[in-house]
């Protein structure tokens, strides 16, 4: 049975919906890794450049690397279908990470859709895929409920009791992080599936000059939302909540430099073997969500996808020399459709004593009688 470090190898192995790919050179592998771990890496969409651990920077795919915990992003590139890189500057104008004060003029609250059917594309329409995982852009836009409160508070009495003092900060994954789509797609109607690895998410619309978006699908996470989208686009949820009770677990193949595939080559006798058993069932799910995907939306899951990382994606192709390319459209003041929790926020825009941390000092100090203080004698909360 696999112990210490190395199980914790195979468990992050098969956290598929968190794991990104890039496949670079395969046959580098030949004779090392099994047939079919070549065969499933050489059918990849994404062996368009190769191998880089860094470079001069001429070219966007000198900033990817295939680490050992996944695809790293190490400079300013965007991912295009079939996570090709490309220069940030080259598909959008004006771009900026700089979000952390950007507040929306209006927050809409919309809901999750009942059952496991999503309206299809209409004939025509060209569908872009999205997926991103952490960007560490948070927004100033907390959602929350009684359970997160409840876990504020008994963090914030402990130092009370140990310090006579406290100070409450939110937990960071109470916060939204916003994800960038730059759409370049300008010859037909486009249909996104955007699809979030993190609890709380807000997918950024950029717009070339003529691009028009047909409906937005967002996929997983706890709560997510769209900002800089035109108000007649209808927009579908299904979180990850509702994917595990329809069936539906999203999967894709692990990049070649994961350490998972040291384990399945040069790994004991025994570590091999669960190895081999974990590897097939990554391709089992990952064949299921790609057919899932394609009966959906009529693109397959790994050859659409656009997300390797990094703070945005492109929808559509890299705009020529005098072609318009999609112009920012800030948070600031934008409209945002959203799902939430009981309680939302935008921080600096509630009053004092109505955000998180009033509530949670309010609910400590119920604990207490009425008085901080009575904390330090020991009441038990």
């Amino acid at each position: 049975m696999i112990r210490g470090p190395i199980s914790l190898l195979i468990v992050g192995a098969v956290m598929l919906g968190a794991t990104l790919l890039v496949t670079l050179g395969p046959r580098a592998f030949e004779g090392i890794l099994p047939a079919a771990v070549l065969e499933v890496m050489e059918g990849s969409t994404i062996g368009e450049f190769t191998h880089r651990s860094g470079g001069s920077g001429d070219s966007a795919a000198d900033f990817l690397q295939d680490g050992p915990d996944g695809i790293e992003v190490t400079g300013p590139i965007a991912a295009m279908s079939g996570n090709r890189p490309v220069f940030i500057r080259d598909v959008i104008d004006n771009y900026t990470t700089q979000v952390g004060s950007a507040a929306p003029a209006e927050l809409m609250t919309i809901r999750p859709i009942s059952g496991c059917r999503l309206t299809p594309p209409l004939a025509g329409t060209t569908v872009g895929h999205v997926t991103a995982g952490g960007t560490g852009l948070d927004l100033p836009i907390l959602t929350y409920n009684d359970s997160d409160l409840a876990a504020a508070v008994q963090i914030f009495v402990n130092l009370y009791r140990k310090t006579g003092t406290g100070k409450v900060r939110p937990s960071q994954d109470l916060a939204y992080e916003v994800y960038d789509v730059a759409v370049t797609e300008t010859r037909a109607p486009v249909y996104l599936v955007l699809e979030s690895f993190v609890r709380n998410r807000i997918w950024n619309i950029h717009l070339a000059p003529g691009a028009r978006i047909e409906r937005v699908i967002l996929l997983g996470g706890t709560h997510s939302g769209i900002a800089n989208l035109d108000p007649v686009v209808p927009v579908e949820v299904l979180p990850d909540a509702a994917l595990a009770a329809c069936g539906i677990q999203p999967a894709y193949a692990l990049n070649p430099g994961h350490r998972f595939f040291e384990v399945l080559t040069d790994g004991p006798a025994s570590y091999k073997a669960e190895a081999e058993v974990k590897f097939a069932a990554m391709q089992d799910s990952i064949a299921a969500y790609n057919t899932w995907f394609r009966d959906s939306f009529g693109v397959m899951a790994d050859a659409s996808r656009a997300g390797f990382g990094g703070t945005i994606s492109v929808v559509g192709p890299q705009p020529g020399a005098a072609e318009p390319k999609a112009v920012y459209a800030s948070i600031e003041g934008a409209r945002i459709r959203m799902t939430q929790d009981i309680y939302v926020e935008i921080q600096g825009q509630v009053a004092a004593d109505e955000d998180f941390a009033a509530r949670v000092r309010a609910i400590a100090t119920s604990f207490a009688f009425g008085d901080l203080a009575n904390l330090r004698q020991g009441v038990q909360f």
